[in-house]
């Protein structure tokens, strides 16, 4: 199982470099989203058979929150145009208040019967793992980055002291 993950995840990671450039820092979103599922696979310990269901659940919940966000924005361009343009009224601000708010309640409705199904697919102790993980994923995450950072940061001094003494 685990060497079949392993192979998986070179070949998702080997193929990065035909995905584009870097987005941000060096990481290509497709890259951390590989991580992400190789991290949620092995904190949850999942079964060949749970990663065979499970994921690609996980992968539609995902694109839809996805989606819905993207709707979100679009809400808020139209918005920010309106305001732009010097005539808004309270007619408006109710219209963009109820089409956000219609958003809100869509992704709760897909957030809350996807927790509802992981009996369906999970152990109690790996439903409970799930909950929390994306909290913990990004924070750890969050926290590598700022160390790299700092690292980043504490060779380019470093070489500017080695510059200056040369």
């Amino acid at each position: 199982m685990r060497t079949k993950l392993l192979v998986l995840l070179i070949l998702v990671l080997g193929s990065a470099p035909a995905q584009g450039p870097p987005q941000r820092d060096g990481i290509n979103r497709k890259n951390m989203d590989a991580i992400r599922v190789w991290k949620l696979t092995e904190v949850l310990e999942l079964t060949e058979e749970q990663v065979s269901t499970f994921l690609p659940l996980v992968q539609i919940h995902e694109r839809e929150l996805k989606q819905i966000h993207k709707e979100q924005i679009q809400i808020s361009k139209e918005s920010a145009l309106l305001l732009e343009s010097g005539k808004v009224s309270q007619k408006d601000v109710n219209k963009f208040v109820k089409k956000y708010s219609a958003k809100q309640d869509e992704i709760h409705k897909i957030k809350h019967d996807f927790l509802k199904s992981l009996p369906d697919h999970l152990s109690p102790e790996q439903q409970l793992l799930y909950l929390g993980f994306e909290t913990r994923f990004r924070s750890e995450l969050r926290n590598y980055m700022k160390n790299e950072r700092k690292e980043m940061s504490k060779k380019r001094r470093d070489q500017r002291q080695k510059d200056k003494k040369e």
